[in-house]
């Protein structure tokens, strides 16, 4: 059956990387103007970033259980009637001093075995965005690594036939995508606590996300 999961402490975030390979033609299908990096650049100063989000796989280590990521799910988290700008912040925060941007709500993607997202930085002058454009624009970016934020309220979660399988994620909404990665990951990492201070109910969010990369 299926469940809302609502995580209401801290101790229940947890984060996920991804393992980066190179899906080919990707940056070449969402536009002209983008180098090998997956960034483009405006003539006023702004940018758009492309960026490989997550892509499906069983996370695990260091907690009691597995969850599997299907495509059919990646498939669902694309397929929304997003909003046309989504929160592009440098951590998970939600703070508007560390905003930096937006995700385009119509450039959420599933193809090529990746959700990907298509962000942009405006260039406004503030000095965290001017920040994050230099790092993106650096041959090659300074900045590689995001995470997936997805709306607690949303998601729902199938849970394990038997002890010891996989649970797995059903469907779930993006709520914000983060310049900060979380640690965590495949078989060199997995599926762990994101500890802090903060006793406010959480966004679960998955890392490393990295930027598209293609042979050049």
């Amino acid at each position: 059956m299926s469940t809302n999961a609502q995580p209401t402490t801290e101790s229940n975030a947890f984060g996920m990387n991804v393992e980066f390979s190179v899906p080919g033609g990707i940056v070449d299908s969402l536009g002209e103007g983008f180098n090998q990096y997956g960034v483009r650049e405006h003539e006023d100063g702004s940018i758009d970033v492309i960026f490989a989000a997550m892509e499906p796989g069983t996370r695990h280590e260091g907690t009691p259980f597995e969850v599997d990521i299907t495509s059919e799910f990646l498939s669902k988290v694309a397929s929304k009637s997003y909003p046309e700008r989504i929160p592009l912040q440098f951590d998970h925060s939600h703070s508007q001093q560390a905003n930096v941007g937006w995700v385009y709500g119509d450039k959420i993607k599933f193809s090529d075995g990746f959700l990907r997202v298509m962000a942009h930085v405006p260039a406004t002058g503030s000095q965290i965005r001017e920040d994050t454009i230099a790092d993106f624009t650096h041959d090659p970016p300074a900045i590689t690594d995001g995470s997936v934020g997805l709306d607690p309220r949303s998601i729902e979660v199938k849970e394990a036939a038997k002890r010891g399988d996989p649970a797995e994620f059903m469907d779930a909404v993006l709520q914000e995508f983060s310049l900060t990665p979380f640690p965590a990951g495949y078989d060199d990492g997995g599926l762990s606590p994101h500890f802090s201070e903060v006793s406010e109910p959480v966004t679960p969010v998955w890392g490393e996300s990295r930027l598209i990369v293609r042979e050049i």
